[in-house]
């Protein structure tokens, strides 16, 4: 329980700890799944970030996890946990969303920011409300920030702005541009509008007008504090991983994702909320705003259909390099969305994602239940890998003779796709960075040139030869002549 101490500090501060709630057993189990159901990602600048996938919400995102993996639901279910929440928020307690912050070396800051109404860090529809507040009782919403590795002042710890969660601080639109919004610095939780948006909001908060407290916490320790509070987190300048888990709740009075009830099921990150559901950890609902469940309710198919995807998506089994490669993915494309409605890639500019076409379109008119199951009856006879893969290393493969002229005018007739311009109109002395291309398109069009060229490219390749005519020169420089056998 809360000392009185503790209660009167979170009343004075807005937050409180660290604190020392679970046991080394729970966190283990915690740090165990998410290590498993996770894979580094390589974005174009070089950057590695740590992905996941939401079982249930399906879609690349660390948010969620607890809907599909119970020792996470279990961790804010914790009831020494619960019994701390019910002395500050009362009897009666949702929790409504988690997520799970990775800030590995070289990853920067996360802005100060405060969230009541709106969770949105963009301006994407800045103005949409997550949570509706029943008008006769003071907006509650804590935040349970779960250390998984030891937070310190050089990995990135939490950052808090002493009382100032009895303010409300307002939102400036389109204050910065988007590759310095509040989430930036940290890419894996980049959201649909950090590909789309080129501003970001911010918040009218000067940190000289306050108290600033840094709060370092050891592995299995939390902070617990309302997201009233500005709150920021610092940059690992460090060699070390900082892996963190948050929990946030509310009463059930309030209203989660209001708009769903009128058939909107996107919310203001551009995220389909359509099967998102919340779990009530104590107290009762007398209202029946949301969506309340012990557990998901996803049917047994499909249950062993995302563990067996989860097995193919982390590299915990061997993928033959035969047609079941290409059955797997044409079957998981069907299950999870249905019947391709994708144009047909152009077969030269876009060689993978012409076969994936082909692949996923074969099954056309095929259900999402019948294509689940032929998709585990695939993987399930996969076999295990004995470590997880960690991708394909530039160097790799052998090029064929390719021209600068030759992979030039592929870039240009690429580019003039990507970007719905005529290949005269792209300078190939002009930066890609000029022509906006973001993160996920630069990967992209690497990749495809890895298909083209039969070579594994990666990504900060843009970076170190930032134009068409660079990049050209550079990899026809590098490309000998196909061995003849």
């Amino acid at each position: 329980m809360l000392s009185p101490a503790e209660i009167e500090q979170f009343q004075q501060k807005g937050w409180v700890g660290p604190l020392t709630i679970f046991s080394p057993e729970r966190i283990a189990a915690v740090k165990h799944c998410l290590e498993t159901h996770s894979r580094l990602i390589v974005e174009a600048n070089g950057q590695e970030i740590l992905g996941f996938y939401n079982n249930v919400m399906n879609m690349d995102t660390p948010r969620d996890q607890h809907l599909f993996h119970r020792s996470l639901a279990d961790l804010f279910k914790d009831c020494r946990l619960v019994k701390q929440l019910n002395q500050i928020a009362g009897p009666d307690l949702l929790l409504w969303y988690t997520n799970v912050f990775c800030k590995l070396p070289g990853q920067g800051e996360i802005k100060w920011h405060q969230a009541i109404e709106y969770y949105t860090s963009s301006d994407i529809d800045y103005q949409k409300k997550t949570l509706v507040y029943a008008p006769d009782e003071a907006p509650i919403n804590l935040t349970v920030w779960v250390a998984l590795e030891d937070a310190d002042l050089e990995n990135g710890c939490l950052r808090f702005a002493n009382g100032s969660h009895r303010k409300t601080f307002p939102i400036i639109p389109g204050a910065r541009p988007a590759q310095e919004g509040v989430f930036a610095g940290i890419s894996a939780h980049k959201t649909v509008w950090q590909r789309e948006q080129k501003y970001s909001l911010a918040y009218d908060f000067d940190e000289q007008d306050w108290e600033l407290e840094a709060v370092p916490v050891k592995a299995g320790q939390a902070v617990i504090f309302t997201e009233k509070v500005m709150h920021s987190s610092l940059p690992n300048r460090s060699n070390r991983r900082r892996l963190a888990i948050i929990g946030r709740y509310v009463r059930p009075s309030t209203q989660v994702y209001p708009y769903r009830r009128q058939g909107d099921f996107i919310d203001e990150n551009g995220h389909n909320i359509a099967r998102h559901y919340c779990i009530l950890v104590s107290g009762e609902d007398r209202y029946g705003h949301n969506v309340v469940r012990d557990w998901h309710n996803l049917d047994p198919i499909e249950v062993e259909f995302q563990q067996m995807s989860n097995r193919v998506r982390f590299g915990q089994v061997e993928i033959p390099e035969d047609k079941r490669q290409l059955e797997i993915y044409g079957l998981e494309k069907q299950a999870i969305q249905g019947d391709c409605t994708e144009a047909e890639p152009n077969p030269m500019l876009h060689p993978r994602q012409y076969i994936q076409w082909q692949a996923w379109n074969q099954y056309r008119g095929l259900s999402k239940t019948e294509a689940m199951g032929r998709y585990s009856q695939l993987v399930v006879k996969l076999p295990a890998k004995a470590v997880p893969s960690e991708g394909l290393k530039s160097g790799q493969g052998k090029f064929s003779r390719r021209t600068a002229t030759d992979i030039q005018a592929w870039l240009l007739a690429y580019l003039g796709e990507l970007l719905e311009l005529s290949t005269d109109e792209i300078d190939p002395a002009s930066s890609f960075q000029s022509y906006g291309l973001s993160s996920a398109e630069g990967v992209g069009l690497i990749r495809d040139l890895s298909d083209w060229l039969g070579e594994t490219l990666t990504p900060p390749l843009l970076f170190d030869y930032p134009t068409v005519a660079a990049l050209s020169a550079h990899l026809a420089a590098k490309a000998p002549i196909a061995n003849k056998e």
